[in-house]
């Protein structure tokens, strides 16, 4: 009797020292340094898939090797209405990690301005955007104007995020709650910077520009200098492919985008929307037989695609 006291004792002391809030030492030992590198290698995944995804059924359809290259060489690349884009949406992923890794306690030195340990966290992008430009500059003219707009747009896709702090005596009921300002979902935010590329304006790449008060234009307004190339045909270092055997979709159920992807894909660009009906086998009607073997017919279907030719 007198080994199971002790024993119960013993398991509830250990309990006790399990369920001890978590120290602020204790809290920094599962924090990182701040990696550029893997910071920004999540960024540009992130901005990576959501390009391809919008850009999906236009000519130029965010091909990785040229979108790698952009966000790479700004400098050189940045000039035309995709290369704005691509730099923006770059910029706004990056701040976009920064920020949400920050307050999940991932990365040590950032967090809740007033108490590391405070959950749920609230986001800082303004203190994510300093440390961005700190590490990557400020640029200058068109620049550093689409820089300031990102920025913006981040500072602004904030929302409230609400928990119930205590919860009331009927279900369902909460009679305090605690919210905190969070960034609103990525494909939010990517879809604000799709409408900028499309409401962008254009420059001349002229020596007048050199005088524009920059502080005229909209911070809701991407600026570009140049016309945008052919994407119809293929880049010459390989950067991107043209149309020329893309696949198209007349499906009347899909996105505008989609149904008229025939049209701008093949046709504007002077080539045919051929025809072929693709053959596919799936499993079917499966049943289990004697109650542990499963059965299935192999069904065929056909479907009807379309490749500019």
């Amino acid at each position: 009797m007198l080994f199971t006291i002790c024993l119960f004792l013993g398991v509830a002391r250990t309990l006790a020292g399990v369920m001890e809030p978590m120290n602020y030492y204790q809290y920094t030992q599962f924090q990182a340094p701040l990696s550029w590198e893997d910071i920004s290698a999540k960024g540009l995944q992130l901005a990576l898939a959501s390009c391809q995804h919008s850009f999906q059924w236009q000519r130029w359809n965010c091909p990785a090797t040229d979108f790698v290259k952009r966000s790479t060489s700004p400098a050189d690349t940045t000039t035309d209405r995709e290369g704005v884009y691509v730099t923006a949406i770059s910029m706004a992923a990056i701040v976009y990690t920064l920020t949400k890794d920050c307050a999940n306690g991932v990365i040590a030195g950032c967090g809740c301005t007033e108490n590391a340990l405070n959950v749920p966290c609230a986001h800082e992008p303004e203190k994510a955007l300093e440390q961005y430009e700190k590490r990557f500059g400020t640029g200058s003219g068109a620049s550093a104007h689409n820089q300031r707009v990102v920025g913006a747009l981040v500072k602004e896709s904030l929302q409230n995020e609400c928990r119930c702090k205590q919860p009331g005596p009927a279900p369902g009921q909460c009679l305090e709650e605690e919210c905190v300002a969070v960034l609103k979902p990525f494909e939010s935010l990517a879809q604000d910077l799709l409408k900028m590329y499309d409401d962008a304006i254009q420059l001349d790449n002229t020596s007048s520009n050199l005088k524009i008060m920059w502080q005229n234009i909209p911070l809701d307004t991407l600026v570009f200098m140049e016309d945008s190339p052919n994407y119809c045909e293929p880049e010459a270092t390989g950067r991107w492919k043209g149309t020329r055997g893309r696949l198209c979709s007349k499906d009347r159920s899909s996105s505008v985008e989609e149904r008229l992807s025939c049209q701008q894909l093949c046709r504007v660009c002077g080539y045919r929307a051929r025809s072929q009906h693709l053959k596919t086998e799936r499993r079917c009607n499966c049943k289990l037989v004697w109650g542990f073997r499963l059965q299935c017919d192999v069904c065929v279907q056909l479907e009807r695609q379309y490749t500019c030719y």
